[in-house]
């Protein structure tokens, strides 16, 4: 999920329904962070089938964006076109904060060229369904509402993201996989999609302090 131009948020109705005690204060702001995923439990036979005798087994983990996704965080990623060139780079503060299935996660972007920005999230744990966690979002630029689902260490979203471009608004829709690789560790790898076909990708590593 990157930032690009902001722009006004529409009513939310994710957001009216949230708990009315939900809140975090204006200044926390730190500049976004999407279906269904394989389960990786076939992870650890296939590991074991390649691992040298003696080396330890990747521990289990399960991607859970509440636990993942709480309190203080920062990323660092990449933007690649097409042919896989770097483009940009750009840094995010980020401050999240849980209720319940309730979640509202601030990002505060700065680029490589100066450029900052800053999106807010509305965040839902919904119920599991055929062992997969599920979750959905809505964001200012994000057309309609994100929606997640996935298993084990890994989660993938789906969504339409509305990017300026000048005059006109260009809607892509935006492929995330995301891969818990340590319990403060998180990759994220995004693919851009234009009329099916891809033009550009995000690489982003997530972070807990």
């Amino acid at each position: 999920m990157v930032a690009f131009a902001r722009q006004a948020a529409p009513v939310d109705t994710m957001m009216q329904r949230r708990p009315a005690s939900f809140d975090l204060q204006p200044d926390t702001v730190v500049d976004t962070l999407g279906a269904e995923v394989a389960p990786a439990s076939v992870l650890p036979q296939q590991a074991a089938a390649t691992r040298p005798a003696g080396e330890p087994a990747l521990p289990q983990r399960q991607l859970r964006l509440e636990e993942f996704f709480d309190g203080r965080l920062w990323a660092d990623g990449v933007v690649l076109d097409r042919r896989g060139k770097e483009r940009r780079r750009f840094h995010v503060d980020m401050q999240a904060l849980w209720q319940g299935d309730w979640g509202r996660l601030q990002e505060s972007y700065v680029f490589d060229d100066g450029q900052r920005q800053r999106r807010t999230w509305s965040l839902r744990r919904l119920s599991e369904r055929q062992g997969l966690r599920r979750y959905e979002a809505t964001a200012g630029d994000v057309v309609g509402t994100a929606r997640a689902s996935g298993s084990g260490h890994s989660l993938r979203w789906n969504y339409v993201l509305a990017l300026p471009m000048g005059e006109r608004v260009l809607r892509v829709r935006m492929d995330d996989h995301m891969y818990l690789l340590g319990d403060k560790l998180l990759l994220n790898h995004t693919r851009m999609l234009k009329f099916g076909l891809h033009v550009a990708s995000l690489v982003v590593t997530f972070g807990k302090p």
